[in-house]
């Protein structure tokens, strides 16, 4: 559907960083705490990226008038 393709492309568009927590936090639904130990990261970090991920999609997708 075009949601999701919207929705992909503006995952894509994060940096490598973000993306991963942000398909591991919002898409997947892992705790924070799984992604933290995964990735080698703080709990924080994990925090701190998600929002970052989470602030960047919602620009995005709002340009697309998403």
């Amino acid at each position: 559907r075009d949601r999701d393709v919207r929705v992909e492309r503006a995952l894509q568009a994060l940096a490598p960083r973000l993306r991963v927590v942000a398909e591991l936090a919002l898409v997947e639904q892992w705790p924070q705490d799984e992604i933290a130990e995964a990735l080698g990261i703080s709990r924080s970090a994990v925090k701190s990226r998600a929002a970052r991920a989470l602030k960047a999609l919602k620009a995005a997708l709002q340009q697309e008038g998403f």
